[in-house]
């Protein structure tokens, strides 16, 4: 059973997650809290897998600095962000701080629970709204690294995605395997093609293996 902390200062937002998650067989809600001490103290009595965490609570500075207490305190509980805010950079912070996926508050009860099953599997969990509010970013933010005669440093998910890539597997299959969207494994594509400074996935697997990324 996983078992899972609601945090948001708005009861009856809080209830209304509980309500959803309540018809999962294997997702149980075992605390509800209200501010930050009510989170801290629950954790401190509680073993808790997955926390909802609203990151306005009540200021988005506390919630983030709540993410960062969960993850450095309770490294083996998983923090899903469920925020009503879709800013790409305070998404990378609330990444930064350690959190392991992040919805916005109107996701569906499946996306909900997809989310918590994919973060207890050690996993990161971002829908197709957030994966494209990243994408649509992501060439304003990065430049390529190789063409520079630098390694490119990897997220444990891209490195995932490069692996898979060089194994023959189709966008599907990667996307089925790691439990993410489709749309989640062209942005991690997109985004190694983007480090290596390469413009297709035939020269990304050659440079790959050329800087011993992979055999």
């Amino acid at each position: 059973m996983i078992r899972v902390l609601i945090a948001d200062d708005h009861n009856v937002f809080v209830e209304g997650i509980a309500s959803l998650i309540s018809g999962s067989s294997e997702i149980e809600v075992a605390e509800r809290c209200y501010n930050v001490a009510s989170v801290v103290e629950s954790l401190a009595r509680t073993p808790i897998d997955v926390v909802l965490l609203d990151i306005s609570f009540p200021q988005i500075d506390d919630g983030l600095g709540l993410c960062e207490r969960i993850t450095r305190n309770y490294p083996q509980t998983k923090v899903v962000a469920l925020t009503m805010h879709d800013d790409v950079s305070l998404i990378k912070r609330v990444v930064k701080k350690g959190a392991k996926g992040y919805l916005l508050k109107n996701t569906t009860k499946n996306e909900l629970l997809q989310a918590i099953r994919t973060v207890y599997q050690e996993k990161q969990y971002f829908n197709d709204t957030i994966m494209h509010i990243l994408l649509s970013d992501e060439p304003r933010l990065r430049k390529p690294a190789a063409g520079a005669g630098l390694k490119p440093n990897l997220t444990p998910r891209e490195s995932e995605v490069l692996t898979l890539i060089a194994q023959g597997m189709t966008t599907q299959q990667m996307a089925t395997q790691l439990f993410v969207s489709a749309k989640a494994v062209e942005f991690h594509r997109s985004s190694l093609l983007m480090k290596f400074g390469v413009p297709n996935t035939a020269l990304l697997i050659k440079t790959a293996m050329e800087m011993q990324y992979i055999d």
